[in-house]
């Protein structure tokens, strides 16, 4: 069941990586434009940093469960890794249950920021775009990475229990060498 829950959210993680990596594809062409417009016409690009702020949600936010995923998030694999078997697998646990605890602790905030800014109509300040989309934007992308936590401190719970364990649902950078 971990396995085929792992591989549903690989799937989920992958597409908002990929809607953050549209978003900042977007945003640079943006900014080109504007700069284009404003240098050779001498006529701003009206609302581009309206729309920067709406999209930088999207790839800031998004893509974290996915990068978490790879393990290409900021690790102390220094320490970690000289660990092995039980050992690394609890300091792992540890960390995944600090994380999952910090994020949940972020969750209310997040939500009551996009509750707030739908229910007064919260807007940009040039185009009156509203800001509840890119609010509830960060939402979800908060609400992947708690199920992508939550599966890890799963996954390493196994992994303590019985260190000969099969790896399911555990981060692995595409570059990192394992040395167990």
């Amino acid at each position: 069941m971990l396995e085929k829950l792992d591989r549903t959210l690989q799937r989920v993680e992958w597409l908002s990586a990929l809607v953050g990596a549209v978003a900042i594809f977007a945003t640079m062409w943006i900014g080109v434009f504007e700069i284009i417009l404003r240098k050779l016409f001498n006529n701003p690009l009206y609302g581009q940093l309206d729309a920067i702020e709406q999209t930088m949600v999207a790839y800031a936010i998004l893509p974290v469960a996915y990068c978490y995923r790879k393990a290409g998030h900021i690790r102390v694999d220094i320490l970690v890794g000289r660990l092995s078997g039980r050992r690394k697998w609890i300091s792992e646990w540890l960390a995944s249950c600090a994380a999952l605890a910090l994020v949940l602790a972020l969750f209310p905030g997040v939500y009551h920021f996009f509750e707030n800014a739908y229910s007064i109509g919260d807007s940009t300040i040039d185009t009156q775009w509203p800001t509840w989309p890119s609010k509830l934007t960060a939402v979800i992308g908060i609400a992947i990475l708690v199920v992508r936590l939550v599966l890890d401190v799963w996954a390493y719970t196994r992994l303590v229990l019985n260190p000969a364990a099969e790896r399911i649902a555990v981060p692995v950078s595409d570059h990192t060498i394992e040395t167990e």
